[in-house]
């Protein structure tokens, strides 16, 4: 056993480059997905501390917004790291993104994210997320709507909704139309939900397609399949690479890969900044099965953390278990 563990440190990789998002000038173009139940304004930034340009709210519904719902609320939180911020809203009715931004709510936000790509099952029934792929009338008046605002708009969308259906790049162009800033992709359909095989030629052609730029989203985890993608977009949206290890961005950026154990301690303790003891130690048990992913000697970890019930047990066996990753 080693004297000493890690320390907290995390390095920053080398920007990519200077990127613009509208007026919104960014020190790179790797960003942070959007992740509902992930990216909270504590995984946020600490994807911001590893290098992210960027780092997207969770999925945040305009009538919450509207209904000033509390839980909806406390999800616009922002941190002092997001220098420049971004909210990701989701709903299927122009009115109440109109009523959201005369809310005040989003007055903070330098950017705001439409989602147009979410597969799941009750929002698409509700005529929300990638249901707008077939709307697209609908999806224009959201966009315009929120672009009166003066703030840059981008869309997140899926390569389409069902397989072989030639919606993309028309699509993508209303967006475009409607004053979309940025179009970011997800390469995969709907009905693939988050398995298959990501179809990056559909992001290449709407990337040729546009005059503003495209983020490409799906499958980056990896330097190799970063590499193997980078030509196909001007921006790139970075969601499970990032959960099994937040230093994706340093690496990517032209920096080093970060052993895991201090960045999670690093999560922790902002976490505890953040947020309640309860909510705490709950949200570290999702991360852990993507921290973890490809680990050894971790099993006996993975049984007694389900089980953890203060971030006293938690913090002592991540020490007792996870200071050699």
């Amino acid at each position: 056993m080693p004297s000493a563990r890690p320390s907290e440190s995390i390095t920053k990789g080398s920007c990519v480059d200077n990127f613009k998002i509208g007026n919104v000038k960014l020190s790179g173009n790797l960003i942070l997905a959007p992740l509902a139940g992930y990216t909270d304004v504590a995984f946020r930034r600490l994807c911001l501390e590893c290098g992210a340009a960027l780092a997207v709210t969770e999925m945040i519904s305009v009538k919450g917004l509207n209904y000033r719902n509390r839980q909806t609320f406390e999800m616009l939180r922002t941190s002092e790291a997001e220098n420049v911020s971004c909210v990701q809203l989701f709903g299927s009715d122009p009115s109440d993104f109109q009523a959201a931004l005369g809310s005040g709510a989003l007055d903070k936000f330098d950017i705001i994210d439409v989602n147009m790509g979410c597969p799941v099952a009750k929002v698409v029934k509700n005529g929300e997320g990638s249901a707008l792929l077939h709307r697209p009338e609908v999806a224009f008046d959201i966009v315009r709507t929120l672009a009166k605002s003066g703030k840059p708009v981008s869309v997140k969308m899926r390569s389409g909704f069902f397989k072989d259906e030639n919606l993309a790049v028309p699509f993508a162009l209303a967006m475009q139309q409607a004053g979309a800033a940025m179009v970011t992709v997800h390469a995969r359909t709907t009905a693939q939900l988050y398995s298959g095989l990501a179809d990056f030629q559909t992001v290449r052609r709407v990337k040729d397609a546009l005059s503003i730029p495209v983020a490409l989203s799906g499958d980056i985890v990896s330097k190799q399949t970063f590499d193997e993608r980078k030509d196909c977009a001007d921006a790139f949206l970075i969601g499970r690479g990032a959960l099994m290890n937040p230093s994706i961005f340093a690496l990517l950026g032209g920096g080093e890969l970060q052993k895991k154990y201090p960045l999670i301690k690093r999560h922790i303790r902002l976490l505890k900044t953040y947020f309640d003891e309860h909510y705490a130690v709950v949200t570290l048990r999702k991360f852990f099965s993507y921290y973890l992913k490809g680990e050894k000697g971790v099993k006996e970890f993975k049984s007694l953390i389900m089980s953890a019930s203060s971030m006293d047990e938690t913090c002592a066996l991540v020490d007792k278990y996870l200071y050699s990753i």
